[in-house]
């Protein structure tokens, strides 16, 4: 994402890359606020990479041509540019965050604005990525991806060029075709495995800021655009298609980047190439497109923490008309912020190292304030009731027994598994939502004289014979299959541990969507989505399979059925209630379901109600296996469940339960008698 044109390209001015700006930051913005259907609108960031690369590859390449690019020059024109409207949009984030936040989401926030500040937010959100990663439109600052991409472009194609250049001048095209190409190939390549890294890392996107580095070295080299002029006119025509294809052909369900987005590079660089052409002359010129170009920058900046608010403060979707209202404001501020704050700036004369010094106390003194804001964990003496919950809440993302999408083997050190040789043991295999209630079996097998053992893994079905395979993590499906494989050889030879325990989201290994997957008994053909139906057939099977064995390898086996699901953050509740000034935005955007009753409707009731019978079927037929039904624990009835009893907050999210959740379920558990007593008298094996 890039500003409008600074005066050092004001001499060759082109009013139609303005309005290409125009076409990308509107794509985004549209996409963004789901005020229309424009299911690749995300690809506005591709067509903003290209002009990017063009512009800013184009100025090196021809500095260095006359002799005269020096390094501070540079980075004074990206300095301001960039930073002055960054600065003050994050100046805003940062204090809506302390009026609008709860402790840890204030934490999260000031995180990422550090990272944004110094030009590694795309790193931060590929790193953080993960199971209980906070949902985009949660993270106000999330736009910043790209700023990091270009900004981390910038440090290195100076050298790049400038070492190939006096090397050998005429080498400069075929090197950076090159360097593209192989970005371009490794972008395809990893995307199956690793679409996050591809999504936000460099390497996988410098292909298309390279693409119009390469554009403006060809023309400079031949003092002309490469295409003819007979074919200016159908270029133009096939570059604008190009362009607008992807808008309506893709989903956000699409593997991006890779060859998803050639026709957005190419589109956008056939564009460029023909300014001549009637579609740039006449339409892409046009003055309201050229103005919204101008102030694409600042809206870029201004649009996404606006919707993300929205979000925060409505829980959802927000309805259409609150987006559009976000939409008009974050253009009105954009607008405000083109004339006050980038105009001004950018017609600093200063010398470029005193300029860069205060760049430079100016940007330390953004992070210091961030990196402040996010060790304090984000001022829990603003809500400190908030904070002692959060804080409680929180143990699940940090349990080190919980295994990631590809780790392939269970934790054994001694904080997962007690190895006792005059204790029994009662080991937990699930997935995370086994791991939600490790913190309650800790206390019950402790109470009740047994050793405690925790194999979980994130979106893994503890079944054999059956993995999961989730389009975000590709990964998942071979690593769940191994996993199990692993933990059910360890509790087979393993004596002690006589008692298993099954527990995991059972509704969810129903679904089969792009959004959350689908249960999968081939992991090498996991990505093709199996025929509908084909789900509760492979889970039952699988179950009794599972609990079959367990039963010939002499264990007690124990079956928990999911606890209730809902449609919202119980935490939002609280959150909402507990924050003043979001109180005041929920009854003014008349926000529904924002008071903390402590009860609601299940948001899985239909789903939930299939997973349970099947369950009772598959395992009527088990008579050496208990199922423990914890749901009902939880609803008064089927449309009314609890997610707070009193001051516990039984969950950390809408589908995991908290430790006071985990103690609540298992309040009236009992592990088998006399097995307590009998693992005292035996000797170990």
């Amino acid at each position: 994402m890039i500003p409008p044109q600074s005066s050092h390209e004001a001499a060759g001015y082109r009013a139609d890359i303005d309005g290409l700006r125009a076409l990308a930051i509107l794509s985004v913005v549209l996409y963004h606020g789901g005020l229309v259907r424009l299911g690749g609108g995300f690809t506005g960031v591709d067509i903003f990479f290209v002009i990017s690369g063009y512009l800013i590859g184009g100025h090196i390449y021809g500095e260095m041509r006359a002799g005269a690019f020096s390094f501070a020059g540079f980075y004074r024109r990206r300095a301001k540019r960039i930073l002055p409207a960054f600065f003050a949009v994050v100046a805003f984030v940062l204090a809506a965050g302390l009026a609008l936040l709860s402790p840890v989401d204030l934490a999260r926030l000031a995180r990422s604005a550090c990272a944004a500040a110094v030009s590694g937010s795309n790193i931060l959100f590929w790193h953080s990525a993960s199971y209980f990663d906070v949902r985009s439109a949660l993270q106000p600052l999330l736009m910043t991806w790209s700023l990091g991409v270009e900004e981390q472009f910038y440090a290195v194609i100076p050298l790049l060029l400038i070492l190939v250049f006096r090397i050998r001048r005429n080498a400069v095209l075929p090197v950076v075709l090159i360097v593209s190409a192989l970005s371009f190939l490794f972008s395809w390549m990893a995307l199956a495995n690793y679409p996050v890294l591809v999504f936000y890392m460099l390497p996988a996107r410098a292909w298309e800021l390279g693409a119009g580095v390469a554009l403006a070295v060809a023309e400079q080299n031949r003092k002309r655009t490469p295409i003819p002029a007979a074919w200016r006119e159908a270029a133009g025509l096939a570059g604008l298609v190009l362009l607008f294809a992807p808008f309506f052909l893709l989903t956000p369900t699409t593997p991006f980047p890779g060859p998803a987005a050639l026709p957005s590079v190419l589109g956008t660089a056939l564009l460029i190439a023909v300014p001549s052409s009637s579609i740039n002359r006449r339409a892409l010129s046009l003055r309201p497109l050229v103005f919204i170009g101008r102030i694409s920058y600042s809206w870029y900046l201004w649009h996404w923490p606006l919707l993300s608010f929205l979000h925060i403060v409505c829980g959802d979707t927000p309805p259409g008309w609150a987006a559009l209202g976000a939409i008009v404001l974050s253009f009105a501020l954009a607008i405000v912020t083109y004339f006050v704050i980038e105009q001004p700036f950018r017609r600093s004369r200063r010398a470029a190292v005193p300029l860069l010094i205060r760049y430079a106390i100016a940007t330390a003194a953004a992070t210091a304030i961030s990196a402040g804001l996010w060790l304090a964990r984000g001022v829990p003496q603003r809500f400190p009731a908030l904070a002692q919950i959060e804080s409680e809440s929180a143990r699940l993302r940090a349990d080190p027994c919980l295994a990631d999408a590809g780790d392939d083997a269970p934790n054994v050190s001694t904080m997962c598994v007690q190895n006792s040789a005059s204790q029994r043991v009662v080991a937990l295999w699930g997935d995370s939502h086994a791991a939600a209630l490790a913190p309650g079996f800790r206390e019950v097998t402790k109470t009740q004289g047994y050793g405690f053992a925790e194999f979980a893994k994130a979106s893994c079905p503890p079944m054999l014979g059956v993995s999961h395979f989730h389009p975000r993590r590709p990964t998942l499906a071979a690593a769940c299959y191994a996993y199990n494989q692993r933990v059910f050889d360890r509790l087979a030879r393993d004596s002690h541990m006589s008692v298993v325990v099954l527990s995991a989201s059972w509704p969810g290994y129903l679904h089969r969507s792009w959004q959350d997957g689908w249960l999968v008994t081939d992991p090498v053909h996991a990505s093709e989505m199996p025929p509908a139906g084909t789900a509760s057939t492979a889970l039952a099977r699988a179950l009794s399979a599972t609990v079959r064995a367990l039963a010939s390898s002499g264990k007690t086996v124990f079956v928990f059925d999911d606890t209730p699901a809902f449609d919202f953050e119980p935490m939002w509740r609280l959150d909402s209630s507990a924050i003043p000034a979001r109180r005041a935005l929920a009854v003014m955007l008349r926000v529904k379901d924002a008071a903390d009753t402590g009860a609601a409707a299940p948001g899985d009731a239909e789903l939930a109600a299939a997973a349970s019978a099947l369950l009772e079927q598959t395992l009527a037929n088990e008579p050496s296996v208990s199922l423990v039904r914890v749901r009902s624990l939880f609803c008064s009835s089927r449309a009314q469940c609890f997610y707070r009893i009193g001051d516990r907050l039984l969950y950390s999210d809408n589908n995991h339960l908290s430790p006071a959740g985990a103690d609540f379920a298992l309040s009236d558990f009992s592990l088998p008698p006399n097995a307590a007593n009998a693992a005292q008298s035996e000797p170990g094996p």
